[in-house]
Formats: structure tokens, C-alpha cells, sequence
């Protein structure tokens, strides 16, 4: 599954008058990809989601599935291809409401037309992809989970739908360090399967840093840098400029180097920091 967005424009509408979002926004994702998109509050980013997700349509510019150009889900005659497409919200378990995980996480495949024993197997599967014990917990209704657990639980529903690719709009957003690791490994897990892509919206510079591979960084709705994260976090002023900080490792490093350590500034995992540190101290 291809997704590519071509001069794509957004307005809502606030009373008679149009509140321009995005502009001429260029985007393409394909399988394999991992591509974050950040920027500071109110650049765009969660409306970029929606329309990658197929749940707005651009006021001006094209969206293309796999190819053909395609109208939003929903709109006259949808394409068929938009169900291999996954969008997770943010704070996603609030959008639990069924009396148990099982039922929750049937919701989407039993609405692709999935029944009897597929259907328990596609949920099944689903909560195992999410580090969830089926048998032990899919009986419990998801309210009584840890705020962890629900989030994985919601996110199990969108993986139960099977997607190609993977939209995830601030995932860890609200979370503790350890539900915010239980859930960047099940992107991680994702991820890793054959022909799947992943889209992270998030403003958090070190998940951007450690996972992603290629980043868009927005600017009052329009694409200010493009790159890799190397290629992203090497321009701290710029970054400055639109409101971001680089991660923490690479600041770190930065000041070291300010203050005449031979390391590099673009490092971005403690492996990275611990030997460029250590080097430096050995010398």
C-alpha cells in the first residue's frame, strides 16, 4: 500500500469563512517506510493524520492510493483500498465501549464482514500482537485495565483490521515510562512485519529520533524540513525556530562538543553516547 499526497491544501470552516490549516503539503509513504511527522501545537499534524487516514478531504491537491487518485472514506464511492489503511487517535482508549476486551477488539474485523471462527482468530491474534494474553484477559471488561493496557487494547482493535499501513497520532501521549514502552514496542513489532509502514505523529523528539527514518517537520501547515532525523536534529536553530528542541542525547552531546569534547552532535541512542563519551575519555 502506497499513500501520496500532491499538493494537498486544508481549510475547516468556521462560521462563512474558511481557517486555512495546510498548504500545498507533498507527502508519500510506502511499505517499509517509517516516517514521523512533528512540529509545535497547531502546525497541522493531527489534520495531515486525518487526511493520510482517508478521514478528511483536501479542499485543493490529490490523494492517491496505491496509484489512483481517491475521494475520503465514506465519500460517494469509497475506495476499498482505505480499509488497509489503520488510524489510531489520540488517547484511543477512550473510544472503548464495549463490555469486554474481546467485543471491543471484534468491533472493526466484524465490520469488514468477519465472523465466527476468522473473526476470534483475527482478535486473538491481535492481542497477542499487542503483548495481551487472549485467554486471560479478554473476558475482563477494558475499563478495569491500567491506562497501558487500554491503549494497547485500542490499538489491537485497529491491528485486528489488519492495515498495511499504520497511523498513530500521539500514541504515548498521557502515558507512564512503562506504558509508553509497551506501546512503542508494539509499533516496533509492527513495523518489523513484511510490506508494513508506519506514520507517527508526535512531538516528542526523542521517539522521533529513535524511531523514525525519515521526518517531516510542519510549520503553520506547511512542510518546513524534511529528512532524516540526522539530517532533522543537526539543525538545532532551525528546529528553534519552529518551536522544536532537539532530543535530549543530542543537546547533550552539543554541549559537550561547545565545550571542545571531540564527540559528534548527532547521536541519538545512549549505545551512541555512552561510546562516543567514553571514547573521549579514554583519549
Amino acid at each position: 500500500m502506497e499513500i501520496s499526497l500532491r499538493e494537498v491544501s486544508f481549510a475547516y470552516k468556521v462560521g462563512d469563512r474558511p481557517l486555512p490549516v495546510l498548504e500545498s503539503i507533498n507527502v508519500r509513504v510506502a511499505p517499509g517506510d517509517f516516517l514521523a511527522i512533528t512540529g509545535s501545537g497547531g502546525s497541522g499534524k493531527s489534520t495531515l493524520a486525518m487526511l493520510m487516514a482517508g478521514l478528511l478531504e483536501p479542499v485543493a491537491g490529490r490523494v492517491i492510493l496505491d496509484g489512483k487518485p481517491v475521494r475520503g472514506r465514506g465519500k460517494g464511492k469509497t475506495h476499498s483500498a482505505w480499509h488497509k489503511v489503520g488510524m489510531v487517535f489520540q488517547q484511543p482508549e477512550q473510544q472503548l465501549f464495549a463490555e469486554t476486551v474481546a467485543d471491543d477488539v471484534a468491533f472493526g474485523p466484524g465490520n469488514l464482514g468477519f465472523t465466527g471462527s476468522e473473526l476470534e482468530t483475527r482478535v486473538e491474534e491481535a492481542l497477542r500482537a499487542v503483548g495481551l494474553d487472549p485467554q486471560k484477559i479478554g473476558g475482563h471488561s477494558p475499563f478495569r485495565l491500567s491506562g497501558g493496557q487500554q491503549r494497547r487494547v485500542a490499538i489491537a482493535g485497529v491491528l485486528a483490521m489488519d492495515p498495511e499501513v499504520l497511523i498513530l497520532d500521539e500514541p504515548t501521549a498521557g502515558l507512564d515510562p512503562a506504558g509508553r514502552e509497551q506501546v512503542l514496542g508494539v509499533i516496533r513489532s509492527f513495523y518489523r512485519r513484511p510490506g508494513k509502514a508506519v506514520v507517527l505523529i508526535s512531538h516528542n523528539m526523542a521517539e522521533v529520533a529513535a524511531m523514525a527514518r525519515q521526518v517531516i517537520v510542519l510549520y503553520q501547515g506547511r512542510v518546513a524540513l524534511q529528512g532524516t532525523p540526522r539530517e532533522i536534529f543537526r539543525q538545532g536553530e532551525a528546529l528553534k525556530t519552529y518551536g522544536l528542541i532537539p532530543p535530549p542525547l543530542t543537546r547533550l552531546m552539543q554541549e559537550l562538543q561547545r565545550r571542545g569534547a571531540p564527540v559528534s552532535p548527532e547521536i541519538f541512542t545512549l549505545a551512541e553516547a555512552r561510546a562516543a563519551i567514553l571514547a573521549w575519555l579514554g583519549a
